[in-house]
């Protein structure tokens, strides 16, 4: 009997960052660290996950924020 891999719980976090508003797609598996799949950037391309991974959501979306920031200069 084969294992189910757990389907990873996804979460869409907006926010303004660097005067850009953006919706950041969070990801983590169950007692897993959270990591950064994907961020929509108002008049931008998609920004993909850079492979971080953090121990909290809170951290994560921090995270998203200081990304976003940065294309605001």
């Amino acid at each position: 009997m084969e294992l189910e891999e757990p389907e990873p719980i996804e979460e869409y976090v907006p926010g303004v960052a660097g005067g850009r508003h953006y919706m950041a797609r969070l990801c983590h598996l169950p007692d897993s660290p959270w990591s950064i799949a994907v961020i929509h950037i108002e008049s931008l391309p998609p920004l993909h996950g850079t492979g971080s991974t953090w121990p909290t959501r809170e951290e994560a979306v921090q995270a998203a924020d200081k990304l976003v920031a940065g294309f605001g200069h």
